[in-house]
């Protein structure tokens, strides 16, 4: 009995804890996109990819969106200003490196989330 106790304890706190993470997630979800699509973008750029696709791809998650273009213009340049730390002994591009980081941060999160409060 005591066991079902604990187990039905640490669900219910691992419920809570991703009700608590995923909601700004689903309510900046496409600031979210946006910002990965962006990110991408300036790796691209970087590398001297053509960005043709990736630009079609942001417009058309802009288009989309009910925030204005303002708040995607702020997401962009927070995307550009982003710089995670990594910790790892293998050679890692940081630009690229930033793009799989970025919805998995808290701080950036909090961030995006104050720029879809703005």
């Amino acid at each position: 009995m005591r066991h079902l106790q604990l187990l039905v304890l640490v669900i219910g706190v691992f419920t809570l804890s991703s009700c608590s993470t995923t909601k700004p997630l689903q309510e900046n979800k496409d600031l979210l996109e946006f910002a990965k699509a962006n990110c991408f973008f300036w790796y691209f750029k970087s590398q001297d990819i053509n960005t043709n696709d990736i630009k079609k791809i942001t417009s058309g998650i802009v288009e989309m969106s009910t925030y204005s273009a303002d708040k995607f213009q702020q997401v962009a340049f927070l995307v550009k200003s982003y710089s995670p730390e990594v910790s790892s002994k293998n050679y890692i591009n940081n630009e690229l490196h930033k793009c799989f980081t970025l919805d998995s941060d808290k701080e950036f999160i909090s961030k995006l989330h104050g720029i879809s409060e703005l």
